[in-house]
């Protein structure tokens, strides 16, 4: 692990901060239990963190949040041998409208969405703080990570040894996903790439609502690190975000593990439509007549799935890169927790109620989908049996569609196949199922 980076993650770290209405349990920081009820909230408070001088702080947490709950992480720093101010970087659930924060200033403090930075100011010491909240007395959340990283000042990240090994990460891109989820998909896209090569098999519209930050529209990058490394811990993955170097990412590769990167795009990229800053998953590294090469899975790159697998000369790569990243580790038993769930659903045609439609029924009872349900924010969409069996669900062909009269309508008139259909609302929250027509 960096220097520059610290992660509480199990019972004896956790331990060495201060505990108010919380506790630690099976490894994670959950809400006192007073006879028999959780206390509405608590407080998680680490001991100060020395680090290198630094400009700027990124938080991390993984938490298991069930509906009616909620977490909050916090930071301050130490500056000039003073505490600042606590920063909040947003209330964070999959069943909340969960909002960044809005970019403001507190004396030397530049707060972010997900970023604390230093603009006149260096800092020697963060401090984080979690809450907990629940509105059931027999739900808590559970967080199970905690991390901070920073940017130290004057000093060059270390490029590390050489490494010549490409992983086999999961390709997508984004011309076939949901439209709208567009402006964050590609760092959905990049974190299923890393967790679908272990089997998880999750959509990247899964990925999106879970990390979507519903803030007003600003100047902000609307995707946000700090819900992004949330969305794949609530399904087991430890996530955290880390300003590294080449060392990092290379050693990363030598491990078996892929990251995730945002890379400033090239004029000609931008006047092809693709964003001026993109992010991406790093699958490897090759060399080769004495060049080195990133070798990426790029979203933006082409029209088919296999068309993100792509390479980038190094001296390129170090250029477009802000030395920010998202490391990821493959989740084990104990660390898969309870997240989005998904639902399996009959699908039956509506008949005369509404001819040439499909509705949902789950548990024998129907399962209306109202007419806002794509408007409010879900996707709803189809696929059928492509010609080719595929490594994962995310790389079949999905239609995008809106509701019809409580239902949806499947491909053409006269079409008979077998279809399969996806509802994802909001919480990432996945219903299911089959259809023969």
């Amino acid at each position: 692990m960096e220097k520059n980076t610290l992660l509480l993650r199990d019972t004896e770290a956790f331990m060495r901060g201060e505990l108010d209405n919380v506790t630690v349990a099976g490894g994670s920081i959950v809400l006192d239990l007073v006879q028999g009820s959780y206390v509405p909230y608590g407080c998680y408070t680490s001991a100060a963190i020395p680090m290198p001088l630094f400009d700027a702080l990124w938080v991390s947490w993984n938490a298991t949040s069930p509906p009616g709950t909620a977490v909050e992480a916090q930071a301050r720093v130490l500056v000039d041998g003073n505490w600042t101010a606590w920063v909040a970087f947003g209330k964070w659930s999959p069943y909340l409208r969960r909002e960044g924060v809005p970019e403001q200033e507190r004396g030397p403090l530049r707060m972010g969405s997900d970023m604390l930075r230093l603009d006149s100011k260096r800092a020697t010491q963060a401090q984080l703080r979690i809450y907990l909240y629940t509105k059931q007395e027999k739900v808590t959340p559970a967080v199970h990570l905690l991390g901070a990283s920073v940017r130290a000042v004057g000093v060059i990240p270390a490029r590390g040894r050489p490494v010549n090994r490409t992983l086999h990460l999961m390709p997508y891109v984004m011309g076939r996903r949901a439209a709208a989820l567009r402006p964050w998909m590609d760092l959905a896209i990049s974190l299923a790439s890393l967790t679908n090569r272990w089997g998880a098999d999750l959509l990247p519209e899964e990925f999106a609502q879970v990390l979507r930050d519903w803030r007003a529209p600003d100047a902000q990058d609307v995707r946000n690190l700090g819900f992004a490394a949330a969305a794949a811990g609530c399904w087991g993955f430890p996530t955290w975000v880390c300003w590294c170097g080449l060392g990092t990412l290379r050693e990363e590769v030598r491990q078996g593990f892929g990251s995730v990167v945002a890379l400033e795009s090239t004029p000609a990229q931008i006047a092809d439509g693709w964003p001026e800053r993109r992010y991406v998953a790093v699958r490897g590294f090759r060399m080769a007549g004495g060049t080195s090469s990133v070798m990426l899975c790029d979203p933006w790159a082409g029209e088919e799935d296999f068309d993100a697998e792509t390479e980038m000369p190094l001296d390129d790569f170090l250029v477009a890169w802000d030395n920010v990243a998202l490391l990821m580790r493959q989740r084990s038993n104990k660390d898969v927790r309870t997240g989005p769930t998904r639902g399996s659903v009959w699908v039956r045609p509506a008949g005369a109620v509404a001819p040439g439609t499909c509705r949902l029924y789950s548990n024998g009872e129907l399962h209306l989908l109202g007419d806002d349900f794509c408007s409010n924010g879900g996707v709803l969409a189809w696929s059928t049996p492509d010609e080719r069996p595929h490594a994962t669900t995310a790389h079949r062909t999905f239609h995008f569609v809106e509701p019809e009269q409580g239902g949806l309508r499947l491909g053409s008139e006269g079409e008979h196949r077998k279809y399969t259909v996806y509802a994802i609302d909001t919480a990432g929250s996945m219903l299911v199922g089959d259809a023969t027509l």
